[in-house]
């Protein structure tokens, strides 16, 4: 039996173990229960030796060993290795962490280099890495991890090849349906339930979980889908925009309903073949319309699980669409992108994220077009309640120039600012830096004391040069370590210079400058901006994380003298802690 690897910590602070674990190929339940196994034997090996664990997974589906980046799991571990808190690297066994020989013995190297013990957990897989004997078998097992992979991979390869001879699509169905027990696709009894408000719950067509509640199953979802686009009055945006005002849901990956999106209505419109009953050998986001014609698709009427007429139709309102796409994007037209776009979230989708904790459900105002007469447009395959869908940018950008006004402040306010950070930090216990001045001036001060001292025992013959210098160079890099510690004042002084001087910047050359120019700007300074289309008013804001401290004390400059300016900065709900002139409590929301 092989010996537990030789664990000597690297200082007694050393207490981390990075833990990785990694779903392979899924066949049945056994596999997918894989991961909580490796969880519990690494965790026992982390307590037998007082080891905090830090985790690191890939347990999002499939994530194959021969590779790195499609692992990001890995390359976060990865990242954290040479760190000096890491005491240990825990995987349930070998082929957890890579199946390519040069790997492991790069990985190996590593953990030696920087003196971090590699552990497996698995029964029956424990090896000495810190003897020749352990690494020579560290390597035979990647060889044949990496030789079983392959394997797989070929047997995989045949196994798809087989299927598609004998007229089964492999890989997730297309939306709406599922495979029957000989492997042929069928329409899927599954659904859910559109409630009175407008959500999805899931369940099954016989137990309603409230009245008003309608049931909408995938499979109808799919063939509306079809149908409206088959019309060739709407595009991708529209027909989604239409199903999510009828209702229908979309199915994730994950099981659960969601309302439906242009980017789910491509796959479905993508996949009219895989639905008339065709296998094909590429799948359908890789199959645009003008490499792959219509007459190359022979669809099986036997096989099909919606009407051939209708997908026919759908694939030619595809094909023209594509056609005239390609067309219009040959010629050169007088079109450039607005400042804002890319900051600006609708207010509504916003709260519709915030109250179902999704933030996929955030969207941004786009607009790109004529300079003149131009629009910022809500994203049209969104539906949130909001009545306006535009809003014209010369509103929007005035209302933002207002913002920018709001935040400007005056050079002399600076000293101002930051001591009102000071404060703020000391009311809320975070003082304990404020001194560092003082010891600055006091440590300066006994390293010249001792280059003093030593100067004399040099001239008094009680210390040789050698020794002399020594000492010297020694307080003198400390000195300079010291007087490159900027003090903490020095540091919050700087920072809203910096801001300050940005604001100040953008406000001069806003009006002045080209779209391109200001929008480089305002992405510059802000993160993101939310704007309500119906009251026609930006809500909220934030600025880049450099620049929060900023806007953090921003309200605190204004007096009683300033009345006027503070209701107009205060109708903005700022992301974050706003202090106040009269103490540090946050500005309540409007």
């Amino acid at each position: 039996m092989p010996r537990k690897a030789k664990i000597t910590p690297k200082n007694p602070k050393s207490n981390t173990a990075l833990c990785y674990v990694r779903l392979s190929w899924t066949r049945d339940e056994s596999d997918a229960n894989s991961p909580e196994r490796q969880r519990a034997n690494i965790q026992e090996v982390c307590k037998q030796h007082g080891w905090i664990p830090e985790w690191h997974e890939d347990v999002d589906g499939h994530k194959t060993a021969t590779k790195e980046k499609n692992r990001p799991g890995w390359m976060a571990l990865k990242a954290r290795l040479g760190d000096p808190d890491v005491v240990a690297l825990v995987a349930n066994d070998l082929s957890r962490l890579h199946r390519k020989g040069w790997r492991i013995g790069d990985l190996l190297d590593f953990v030696d280099e920087h003196e971090v013990a590699l552990v497996l957990t698995a029964p029956g897989k424990q090896m000495d890495f810190s003897t020749p004997q352990g690494r020579i078998f560290a390597q035979l097992s990647a060889i044949f991890d990496e030789w079983y992979a392959l394997d797989v991979s070929q047997r995989y390869k045949d196994m798809i090849a087989h299927r598609k001879r004998q007229g089964k699509s492999v890989g997730l169905p297309p939306f709406g349906t599922k495979r029957n027990k000989d492997g042929y696709l069928v329409l899927t009894d599954e659904g859910a339930w559109y409630m009175p408000d407008g959500s999805f719950v899931k369940g099954t067509p016989d137990q309603c979980p409230a009245v008003g509640a309608v049931w909408r199953g995938y499979a109808d979802a799919a063939e509306r889908v079809l149908r409206v686009y088959a019309e060739d009055t709407k595009g991708a945006d529209g027909v989604a925009y239409q199903l999510q005002a009828e209702g229908w849901p979309w199915r994730s990956r994950q099981g659960d309903p969601e309302p439906i999106e242009d980017d789910d209505v491509r796959r479905v419109v993508a996949n009219w073949p895989e639905y008339g009953g065709h296998v094909s050998k590429t799948r359908a986001r890789e199959r645009h319309p003008h490499d792959y014609p219509i007459e190359n698709f022979d669809l099986n009427e036997e096989r099909a699980v919606f009407d051939l007429k209708l997908l026919y139709r759908v694939a030619k309102v595809r094909s023209d669409r594509a056609r005239n796409n390609a067309h219009h994007n040959g010629i050169k037209t007088d079109s450039h992108p607005y400042p804002l776009i890319g900051i600006t979230y609708c207010y509504h989708c916003d709260q519709q994220a915030l109250q179902h904790n999704n933030f996929k459900l955030r969207s941004r105002l786009g607009g790109k077009g004529a300079k003149v007469d131009g629009r910022y447009r809500h994203k049209n395959s969104v539906k949130c309640g909001c009545g306006n869908r535009s809003i014209k940018r010369e509103v929007y950008e005035d209302d933002f120039g207002r913002l920018l006004k709001l935040l400007t402040v005056k050079a002399n306010d600076i000293d101002l600012m930051t001591e009102l950070n000071i404060q703020s930090l000391r009311a809320s216990g975070m003082a304990e830096g404020f001194d560092l001045e003082t010891q600055k001036r006091a440590a300066i001060a006994k390293c010249n004391r001792r280059i003093e001292a030593a100067r004399h025992l040099y001239e008094d013959g009680d210390l040789t040069r050698e020794e002399y210098m020594r000492r010297r160079e020694n307080n003198e890099r400390e000195i300079a370590h010291w007087e490159s510690r900027t003090i903490e004042t020095e540091k919050v002084a700087l920072e809203l210079t910096l801001c300050l001087e940005a604001i100040d910047r953008i406000n001069q050359l806003w009006d002045i400058s080209d779209d391109e120019d200001r929008q480089g700007m305002a992405r510059n300074l802000f993160s993101e901006v939310i704007y309500n289309l119906d009251t026609q008013r930006i809500v909220d804001f934030r600025l880049k994380p450099w620049a929060d401290r900023f806007i953090t004390l921003r309200a605190a400059l204004y007096d009683d003298a300033a009345t006027e300016n503070k209701t107009s900065l205060s109708k903005f709900n700022r992301k974050g802690k706003v202090v106040t002139p009269t103490g540090f409590e946050p500005v309540s929301s409007p």
